[in-house]
């Protein structure tokens, strides 16, 4: 039986990163704020006649824009790509010279350095610029022609569902009703949903973190849409905030040089979406679970369906749960951070 120092728990219950309980109230209210707004910047990008759309972000927030750089790419004939602050400043395509871009920025605080950079960078190139952040005073809304600001601390789902909100009035307004009508649905029914599951899906993150409390080094694997959703869980989940190994691979990859790993019989964390990705990842669970990997998947259709693009979203509350019981296992605060807003990532840097 896991054991959680209930004073712990409660203090990470109300870490920054734990918005596990406010999501759903989250997002419909911050929709609901942003109607008006939304659709008015969804004119203002029309209005520029754009013929491809840049999706901008670092950590976490890269995350939260590739469900919209996803459903994009699967159910329209957008031209659209998804650039890390950083890749696109130091290595940038000789596209931008050419057409009408258009630039949307995400970033929690509205001060990560490498998304102002990219936002100064592009506006240098004359490409109209978006930011989606927290609120009205970080640089990033400040630098951008336009600004959609959620006003929540849920940096991953508020995030997410204004990007969809936004890119859901631009369908319409370049006549691409059906996705965007889809979008609008999914939206609405959202909350809903995601109230319904917490309680399965808090069963079932801590039966995982009781498999996994001892771990120090957890693989992540993720694909099609849940791929960016496994990148943020590794990257920012297990090493920023557990402060323990990761990797994070696509399921799909999977079959080739990891699977020598397998002899050391290691934790495997699953997250399985239900696009067309499902049967590949699915057999890399059967796989690794026959040749010694202990596995745990996270599938968004134990959960609830939705819009395949969509399956972060189911997944969200288990993530959150297993990322909370994890922590108060393995007796870590969720907010005593050892680098990151300790020490300048680079001399001169306000916020890290």
């Amino acid at each position: 039986m896991l054991k959680l120092d209930p004073t712990l728990l409660a203090k990470n219950k109300t870490a920054e990163i734990c918005s596990v309980y406010i999501a759903p109230d989250e997002i419909e209210k911050s929709l609901a704020a942003n109607a008006n707004s939304l659709k008015q910047v969804a004119r203002n990008i029309h209005q520029y006649g754009p013929d491809r759309l840049l999706l901008v972000g670092s950590g976490a927030s890269w995350c939260s824009t590739f469900t919209g750089y996803h459903f994009l790419r699967a159910n329209t004939a957008l031209p659209v790509s998804h650039w890390f602050g950083p890749e696109l400043t130091s290595d940038p395509p000789k596209q931008l010279g050419t057409g009408r871009p258009v630039a949307i920025l995400s970033s929690y605080s509205g001060k990560t350095a490498d998304t102002v950079a990219a936002a100064h960078f592009l506006k240098q190139r004359g490409i109209p610029t978006v930011a989606i952040s927290r609120d009205e005073q970080g640089t990033l809304a400040q630098v951008c022609d336009h600004h959609v600001c959620y006003h929540s601390k849920c940096l991953y789902t508020s995030a997410m569902a204004n990007l969809l909100a936004l890119l859901a009035e631009w369908l319409e307004l370049r006549g691409e009703t059906k996705p965007a009508g889809t979008l609008r649905q999914e939206l609405q029914a959202m909350p809903g949903r995601m109230r319904a599951v917490l309680e399965s899906s808090e069963k079932a993150a801590l039966a995982a973190a009781e498999r996994f409390t001892n771990e120090e080094m957890i693989y992540c694997l993720g694909d099609g849409a849940t791929w960016a959703l496994a990148y943020q869980f590794g990257y920012t989940h297990l090493m920023e905030y557990t402060k323990i190994h990761s990797a994070v691979l696509r399921s799909c990859e999977w079959r080739h040089g990891p699977l020598e790993t397998l002899f050391r019989s290691p934790a495997i964390l699953m997250f399985v979406g239900n696009d067309a990705s499902r049967a590949g990842a699915l057999a890399t669970r059967k796989y690794c679970e026959r040749h010694r990997g202990r596995v745990v998947v996270f599938d968004s259709e134990a959960f609830f369906s939705t819009h395949p693009s969509l399956a972060p979203f189911a997944l969200h509350a288990v993530a959150q749960f297993f990322l909370l019981f994890l922590n108060t296992a393995k007796g870590i605060d969720s907010e005593a951070y050892k680098q990151m807003h300790v020490h300048p990532y680079l001399e001169g840097e306000t916020y890290y």
